[in-house]
């Protein structure tokens, strides 16, 4: 399992790169409410929808403008090979079809989370998969990690959606749940989780929809 690390040269390079790269490629990035208020003494498992490849790139922008955690992000292995730089940032593999690769990197993600300056994404239909197509499918890892953690965890779901309008560039959406502080034991869920996903970006559909705006995070303001 290759283990996320947080080397300060490789931040500053991630940082401008990323910056260059969503000014070049958004009209705006767009926080639709207001963003959930976590414990400061609590670790954030942040979870989110997987449509595009720019997710993992949002939820580092996300924390940067909004939460300012330690952030770590569980992707693919495969992924990760093909992009090792960003086991420099924050991100750590997990295995398809290995069950003992799969566990060792559960195993890593609840040993992240003893750490109250943790946020961990995670995306758990563990693939790309069509914003629209529903049921999301979340796998079940999130469960085994609460049981390994054995504490209290801040569970913040986020919903996203890339919207092209009249520009000949599209605006990224984004609404933050309401956080719920949970362990193993009192967690409703995955199938929970994923109806309260689905509902999120429903929400966040229906923002768009009616033409709210929400906080420019970065790019123009109208």
């Amino acid at each position: 399992m290759s283990g996320g690390r947080h080397a300060a040269w490789a931040e500053m390079l991630f940082r401008l790169y990323i910056e260059r790269l969503t000014a070049r490629s958004f009209r705006s990035l767009r926080l639709i409410g207001e963003p959930y208020a976590a414990s400061p003494g609590l670790p954030i498992l942040l979870v989110g929808n997987h449509s595009t490849w720019w997710d993992g790139f949002f939820i580092y922008l996300l924390n940067r403008r909004l939460f300012g955690r330690t952030l770590y992000v569980m992707m693919l292995e495969d992924q990760l090979g093909r992009f090792p730089f960003f086991g420099l940032v924050g991100a750590f593999g997990i295995p398809r079809g290995h069950p003992r690769g799969v566990m060792e990197s559960l195993a890593y993600s609840a040993s992240l989370l003893a750490d109250p300056a943790t946020m961990l994404c995670m995306f758990p239909q563990g693939e790309l998969t069509p914003y629209r197509r529903r049921p999301l499918g979340f796998q079940r890892g999130i469960e085994r990690i609460l049981r390994m953690h054995g504490g209290v965890v801040t569970i913040l779901p986020v919903a996203m959606r890339c919207e092209f309008g009249g520009e000949r560039l599209p605006d990224a959406f984004f609404l933050l749940d309401r956080g719920s502080e949970v362990t193993a034991a009192d967690f409703p869920g995955v199938e929970q989780l994923e109806r309260d996903q689905e509902a999120l970006m429903e929400r966040l559909d229906a923002a768009i929809l009616s033409g709210e705006t929400g906080r420019v995070l970065a790019g123009r303001a109208s």
